[in-house]
């Protein structure tokens, strides 16, 4: 059983290399952003019910031109990390808000996390970078070259014991 287990990991391992080495290529559609992370959300609410998640904005009917299954993928990703930074002591809550002003759809998903300390900062994004004792440092890297290659953008601010805001844009068409 165990020898089972390792030989899954390590194929698991390789493949989420393999997909960080060529990303499966982008069907790029007008997609309704809103529907997308609406439904994300629903879903972690139900599968984290120690977690308060608040959405606020639009739950459907704002597009952006983006491969659907890839926005999933960076929603998933940010909002994965946003619960594994809050410590089992505190309650945990998870804010998201999308926002469309005249040039562009932002979405903002805030936890009140740990927050990342300065020294880790500037290593967010590179590959094989983690603070976790999983995972394989690849999230969000992957993310960013999803949004990058969408035409979005991706940043974050921080306050340490306060939590993290992942703000991401994407171009309106």
């Amino acid at each position: 059983k165990t020898l089972i287990e390792q030989i899954d990991n390590l194929s698991r391992i390789a493949g989420t290399f393999s997909n960080f080495a060529r990303m499966p290529e982008a069907h790029f559609i007008q997609v309704d952003i809103a529907a997308r992370l609406y439904s994300v959300v629903q879903l972690f609410e139900h599968s984290h019910e120690e977690i308060r998640f608040e959405y606020t904005g639009h739950k459907s009917d704002i597009y952006v031109f983006a491969d659907p299954e890839q926005l999933v993928q960076v929603f998933n990703n940010l909002l994965k990390n946003a619960i594994q930074s809050i410590p089992a002591t505190r309650e945990g809550i998870v804010r998201i808000s999308l926002l469309k002003n005249g040039k562009e759809t932002c979405i903002e998903i805030s936890d009140n996390g740990i927050g990342i300390p300065e020294a880790l900062q500037e290593k967010l994004f590179l590959p094989n970078f983690t603070t976790k004792n999983t995972g394989m440092g690849l999230g969000l890297t992957i993310a960013k070259n999803i949004i990058e290659n969408s035409g979005g953008n991706i940043n974050f601010s921080t306050k340490i014991n306060e939590g993290t805001t992942f703000k991401v844009c994407f171009p309106n068409e």
